[in-house]
C-alpha cells in the first residue's frame, strides 16, 4: 500500500490489465498461501506449542525458499548457501531438542 501511494503521488498509474496472467496467478497464490494459510497455521501453532519453538519458523523459511528455488527454478546453490542452511538447520534442531528436554522434565 505504501509503494502504491508513493507511485500515485509521483503521477504513476497502475494498469491491472497490463499485468500478465501469470503475474495475477502468482499474486493469488501469495495472498492465499503466503498470507491466509500461513497466518492461520502460525496462530494455531502459537496455541499448540511454546513460543520459542514457534519462533523457529522465521529461521526455517529462507532455507525452504532456497530449496524450492533450487528444485523448481534450478537456481544455483553455492557452498556458502549450503553452509548457512546447515547452520540454520542445526540451530533449529538444537532449539527443538532442548524444548523436548524442558517439556519432558516439566512433566
Amino acid at each position: 500500500a505504501f509503494l502504491l501511494l508513493g507511485a500515485t503521488l509521483r503521477g504513476e498509474h497502475l494498469l491491472p490489465q497490463s499485468a500478465p496472467r501469470d503475474a495475477w496467478w502468482a499474486w493469488v497464490y501469495l495472498v492465499v498461501f503466503g498470507s491466509v494459510v500461513a497466518f492461520t497455521a502460525y496462530v494455531w501453532l502459537l496455541q499448540a506449542a511454546s513460543i520459542s519453538l514457534v519462533a523457529t519458523y522465521a529461521y526455517v523459511n529462507p532455507v525452504v525458499a532456497v530449496f524450492l528455488g533450487w528444485l523448481i527454478l534450478s537456481e544455483p546453490v553455492t557452498l556458502s548457501i549450503w553452509i548457512g542452511g546447515a547452520v540454520v538447520v542445526a540451530a533449529v534442531a538444537i532449539v527443538v531438542s532442548s524444548e523436548r528436554r524442558v517439556s519432558t522434565a516439566a512433566a
